[in-house]
């Protein structure tokens, strides 16, 4: 009988976040536990592989075998990287947007 490992898949927007608990055969990669959340309520709106994706905030792609208990991240794309958004910032306080 084949065992299986349960993870959690997150995606944070700014006003809520989406989760889910799932069970996954042993050995799946972050790519079928995304295509089995897809399933789920929570993600069924979203393009799960749209997505870059982590566990535990650490960067991998969807080929990576995932461990009982990970949590696997969605990581929504910036809208502007560190450097601009401080350079906004500098200039809204200068008066200058």
């Amino acid at each position: 009988m084949d065992q299986t490992v349960q993870v959690e898949v997150i995606y944070a927007e700014r006003d809520r976040v989406s989760r889910c608990r799932i069970d996954v055969p042993e050995n799946s990669t972050v790519g079928h536990c995304l295509k089995v959340a897809a399933a789920e309520p929570p993600f069924a709106a979203l393009d799960c592989a749209s997505f870059d994706t982590g566990i535990f905030g650490e960067r991998c792609g969807v080929e990576r075998v995932v461990q009982p208990n990970d949590r696997i991240e969605l990581y929504r794309p910036l809208v502007n990287d560190a450097k601009t958004a401080r350079r906004l910032r500098a200039q809204q306080q200068r008066g200058l947007s």
